[in-house]
């Protein structure tokens, strides 16, 4: 069986993007209603509490307040909140070229799997709102999971996946597992390495031909 394994983040969407965006517009929006901080300085200080408290901490700007020296004022934590929701909302869109990708994938026989770290109701919420959770045909999603989750639990050769990151670091533990051919994405850019060597830089939405290529030499 061939797989082609994909990240949710940088991979299926630009997070990066989208939560650079969100973060700038809560703060925005926070100030209108009357933080009293300047922007840069509220900014920083939500950038130090999601350093220290993760992604997933779901009080990132009840602690900002608190750092700031300032009383929890929940209209302008709901402002920012609601600001962010909607900027999630506007750019959760998938990254160019990536359904053709999975599209070439499934046409050429492979299986389509997801992989996340993160907390599994967030992660499937990106994966619908995305529109393809009817695309996949497995899912390892947790604080636990691992890629040796997929290559030894699954049963899966990592010689015959494909993988997209945006990661180095995972990137490297790929290939030392064995994965031949994989996909690493920066900012709507993809480089192709197979065998460990880099085999062009193409746009995203040159994916598609890419897997599909890489697909048929597993």
């Amino acid at each position: 069986m061939k797989l082609l394994l994909l990240e949710i983040d940088n991979v299926l969407y630009d997070s990066d993007l989208l939560k650079g965006t969100a973060r700038e517009w809560a703060i925005t929006a926070m100030k209108e209603v009357g933080l009293p901080v300047d922007f840069d300085t509220a900014l920083e200080t939500l950038m130090e509490v999601i350093r220290e408290k993760g992604e997933d901490y779901p009080f990132h700007f009840n602690e900002m307040m608190r750092r700031l020296g300032l009383k929890e004022d929940f209209r302008v934590i709901s402002a920012g909140v609601i600001a962010y929701h909607d900027v999630k909302r506007a750019f959760l869109k998938p990254l160019p070229g990536i359904i053709e990708t999975i599209l070439a994938a499934r046409e050429e026989g492979a299986k389509v799997g997801v992989i996340s770290e993160g907390d599994p109701v967030k992660e499937w919420e990106k994966i619908i709102r995305l529109g393809v959770h009817h695309l996949i045909h497995f899912s390892w999603i947790g604080r636990d999971v691992s890629l040796a989750n997929v290559f030894s639990l699954a049963e899966i050769s990592p010689q015959k996946t494909v993988f997209l990151t945006s990661n180095e670091e995972r990137s490297r533990e790929a290939m030392s597992m064995g994965v031949r051919s994989l996909i690493l994405i920066t900012r709507n850019r993809a480089k192709v390495v197979e065998n460990g060597e880099t085999k062009g830089v193409y746009e995203t939405w040159q994916m598609e031909d890419a897997v599909r290529n890489l697909l048929r030499r597993l």
